[in-house]
């Protein structure tokens, strides 16, 4: 069986919420808050190597090279260390692939190509933005992409339709708008 699955358990209170890793099972509301926290910390902190570089051509544009390179080789290390994990597990190399994700390529190339192009054009334009604002200011006002991920969630996708979870939504939107607003105030007052 694959590391990451879904507990089959069914005398649980929690049915459908725990979630079997390696093994062991955590609540999947634990693994969701921990994951998004990762993504926090790792996401807001991928462009402060370029505050850091000191080369002619090291920031802005000149920065999307070394971080697509950098993202294409990590990338690549996290496929070869599940294969390895699965071969390990498993003591076969044709079971260890076979239980890898297939990656859909008939079916995914179009759209897969247009969302990678459509982020890929969206993260240049928060390097641009981070070099010409800084890092507080031109990354969090990047992340404003958050708003209208949500949002597409909520009206196209229906993926929320609570009226309270929804206005709970928008009142921690309104928050996450009026903290970008006050970094870039806080950032003109300075200069």
């Amino acid at each position: 069986s694959e590391p990451l699955e879904i507990s089959e358990e069914r005398k649980s209170p929690t049915k459908g919420r725990a979630i079997l890793i390696c093994g062991k099972t955590y609540q999947r509301r634990y693994v969701g808050l921990c994951s998004a926290l990762i993504c926090g910390i790792w996401g807001g902190s991928c462009l402060v190597p370029m505050h850091y570089a000191k080369g002619e051509n090291t920031s802005g544009l000149g920065y999307v090279i070394s971080f697509s390179v950098g993202a294409l080789v990590v990338t690549i290390f996290a496929w070869i260390f599940r294969f390895s994990y699965h071969l390990v597990k498993l003591k076969s190399v044709w079971e260890a692939y076979e239980i890898l994700p297939p990656f859909h390529l008939k079916v995914m190339w179009l759209p897969g190509a247009i969302a990678g192009s459509v982020w890929s054009l969206g993260n240049v334009g928060s390097i641009v933005a981070v070099k010409h604002l800084g890092q507080g200011v031109g990354y969090s006002a990047s992340q404003a992409a958050l708003l209208v991920s949500g949002m597409w969630g909520m009206f196209y996708y229906k993926e929320v339709t609570n009226s309270v979870t929804v206005a709970k939504w928008f009142l921690s939107a309104f928050v996450t708008i009026g903290g970008i607003l006050l970094l870039g105030y806080e950032s003109h007052v300075e200069n």
